[in-house]
């Protein structure tokens, strides 16, 4: 009876240290499973034809924006140079107002900035405005138009961009200047699409200042308005960042006239 206890119970210890070893190695099986899932390949290799190509047309639309955020400063440089020297001695009373107060405010379109707005210090690639006794405002030209605005839930384009890389501008600034994004949306601005996205900065004494920045196609181009303000004048600088918009893209537009071949 004895050798019949010890041989049952080494049996028993012997099953046991077989069986327990493939349990846990069945139920811990998990991690065997990841090793399937490997991580996805580029789409190109680096320094290949197609990188390269992708290369050159980055720098293709980098070129083209700096070259068009300089034309912009260069018009408005001689826009305001024209007003300036209209009238030099105010013998005209039919000057416009630009004409007759050089420290008037310009928009690219070459109308008068809304009541109010005052040049401040400009960059080549932005003009800068101080408004009185709200805040700030800036225009800008963020790149061409690269093809039609499209507006569904799947897709939201403006002028051919994703609306989501615009956002993502405004949320790297945002990180920069320690403020973050409250919501955007699209809407219609004079029968056109425009894209609007809401943020907020802290400002001074802890006050929280409203960010609107609104993004619109005119003449080829995509422009953000952008305006930082307290937060009981958040609505008047809607109100004037739309009208701004308006003016954008309802500028006039030079008319080319045909040459008549004589014989």
């Amino acid at each position: 009876m004895l050798f019949r206890a010890i041989a049952l119970s080494l049996a028993l210890l012997i099953g046991i240290g077989v069986i327990v070893p493939m349990a846990t190695e069945t139920v811990e099986a998990g991690p065997k499973k990841t090793k399937r899932y490997k991580k996805k390949p580029r789409k190109y290799k680096k320094y290949s034809k197609a990188w390269w190509r992708q290369y050159r047309a980055r720098v293709k639309r980098k070129r083209a924006m700096q070259s068009r955020r300089r034309a912009l400063r260069l018009r408005q440089l001689r826009l305001a140079n024209a007003a300036r020297s209209a009238d030099p001695k105010g013998k005209n009373d039919s000057a416009t107002p630009a004409a007759q107060n050089p420290s008037t405010a310009l928009l690219p379109s070459g109308q008068t900035a809304p009541q109010g707005w005052q040049p401040a210090g400009s960059t080549p690639g932005e003009l800068q405005f101080r408004i009185d006794g709200a805040g700030s405002a800036s225009i800008s030209v963020v790149g061409p138009a690269m093809g039609e605005s499209v507006n569904s839930v799947r897709n939201s384009m403006l002028a051919g961009v994703p609306t989501t890389s615009l956002r993502r501008e405004v949320i790297n600034r945002m990180v920069r200047e320690n403020g973050w994004v409250v919501n955007d949306y699209a809407k219609q601005v004079g029968g056109k699409m425009v894209y609007v996205v809401v943020a907020q900065s802290q400002g001074a004494a802890g006050r929280i200042n409203a960010r609107m920045f609104y993004f619109a196609e005119a003449d080829g181009r995509i422009y953000s308005v952008a305006t930082n303000a307290a937060a009981e004048s958040a609505e008047k600088l809607a109100e004037e960042s739309e009208k701004v918009i308006n003016s954008l893209q309802n500028r006039p537009r030079p008319v080319q006239q045909a040459s008549i071949k004589k014989d």
